[in-house]
């Protein structure tokens, strides 16, 4: 008799506390939930506002998500020091008080494509410089003299597009020093300035390619022209809405961005941006990353026979 009057009572109990939990939690969440409707609808309207700014700064930042969420990058942007990083050699940004933007297109030369990019660039009258593979140099020099009489840049961008930050000591030596090898057997010049394939990159990259002389480019916006699934007027739209002052627009040797080149061009000069080279970003710094990134091209090169020389 005694047992079965305790266990009603243990479950009883039981129940209590499992009510009474429920209830406190309730209690609790119901503390952050707007009793009121009209507290309601602007809770709901100030949602939707963070919502829409969030994807409409996704659409328009020039910078990745690590960076804005970063104290330490907004502290470096604020003093300058994010444009050209000293200690690795690289230019991650041009003078954001200048209207100006660089132009650089991967992966080339491109048989396909080269030739009209640089018909576009002619007729438009602006230069850019373009990272292209050793093997693909090798492939078709005419391509790269022509790029170069026509007043744009040549660039490292690796012997044959292997990630450089997977390799070995060796291979990665091997990858860099033949790209300009070749580079030079075809125009009697030497490259200044490197982007790893992918922009995949580690301290040892930037140290081997900090030791044989290279300035390494980086990008502010990704114009996604890779993608063959992306449409003409995703890369027009993508490129021109993430540009602003100073950025560094990577594109590709690649037939759909020769077709949506002219797009770009004009909706960006229309928006008020010049274009300038790596080389004139870079001579257009402010005064203390233009004196490091000058100092550094220099003791690489105090003869000025590396390609290429600023324009006028």
């Amino acid at each position: 008799m005694t047992s079965e009057k305790i266990e009603p009572l243990a479950a009883q109990k039981s129940s209590t506390t499992v009510d009474t939990g429920i209830s406190v939690g309730v209690r609790r969440r119901r503390r952050f939930v707007p009793r009121s409707k009209v507290g309601r609808l602007i809770s709901g309207a100030a949602f939707l506002c963070l919502l829409a700014g969030g994807l409409w700064y996704n659409q328009h930042r020039s910078m990745s998500w690590s960076q804005t969420l970063n104290p330490f990058y907004w502290v470096g942007r604020f003093r300058g020091d994010d444009l050209y990083l000293v200690d690795k050699a690289m230019l991650q940004h041009g003078n954001r008080s200048l209207p100006e933007v660089a132009l650089t297109f991967d992966d080339g030369p491109h048989t396909e494509s080269r030739a009209q990019i640089l018909d576009t660039l002619k007729k438009y009258g602006i230069h850019a410089t373009f990272f292209d593979v050793g093997m693909r140099m090798a492939l078709s020099p005419d391509l790269v003299r022509r790029t170069l009489a026509e007043g744009h840049e040549e660039a490292n961008h690796s012997s044959t597009h292997q990630r450089l930050d997977v390799l070995t000591d060796k291979e990665r030596h091997r990858e860099i020093n033949e790209a300009d090898i070749t580079y030079c057997r075809i125009t009697g010049k030497h490259l200044a300035y490197l982007r790893p394939p992918g922009m995949r990159y580690n301290d040892i990259v930037l140290h081997d390619t900090r030791e044989a002389g290279y300035i390494v480019v980086g990008y502010t916006t990704a114009s996604r022209d890779f993608d063959p699934t992306e449409s003409a007027a995703f890369i027009v739209d993508r490129t021109c809405e993430r540009t602003e002052n100073g950025s560094i627009i990577l594109l590709h040797d690649y037939a759909a961005t020769a077709g949506a080149l002219p797009a770009i061009l004009e909706r960006l000069q229309k928006s008020g941006f010049r274009f300038v080279t790596i080389s004139e970003m870079i001579d257009h710094l402010p005064a203390h990353p233009h004196a490091a990134a000058e100092k550094f091209l220099f003791a690489q090169d105090p003869t000025g026979l590396a390609d290429p020389p600023p324009h006028p």
